[in-house]
């Protein structure tokens, strides 16, 4: 199979939705659980009425960035960074 091949059949494919489940919301953070997997994401994220015990179902899809955000938020990480190995 050539690249492109693999590039064609990959746009192709939708992407299936996801289902989970909302384990729990604390302190603005939701864990969420798929198959075997838990996860936490910031609680603004979850749909409208989603709770503890909710299921929802998730969507995934590639776009381009926002052209006025992008320059922004680039200006904005790199205050401060003075360049060089991150120190931990």
């Amino acid at each position: 199979m050539t690249r492109s091949t693999k590039t064609k059949s990959a746009k192709a494919r939708p992407n299936p939705p996801f289902v989970l489940l909302v384990d729990a919301v604390e302190d603005g953070h939701a864990r969420l659980v798929l198959d075997d997997e838990a996860f936490t994401i910031p609680a603004r994220l979850l749909p409208r009425g989603a709770r503890e015990g909710a299921w929802i179902q998730l969507s995934t899809g590639i776009v381009s960035a926002p052209a006025s955000d992008a320059a922004a938020l680039r200006k904005k990480l790199a205050r401060g960074d003075r360049g060089g190995p991150i120190k931990l």
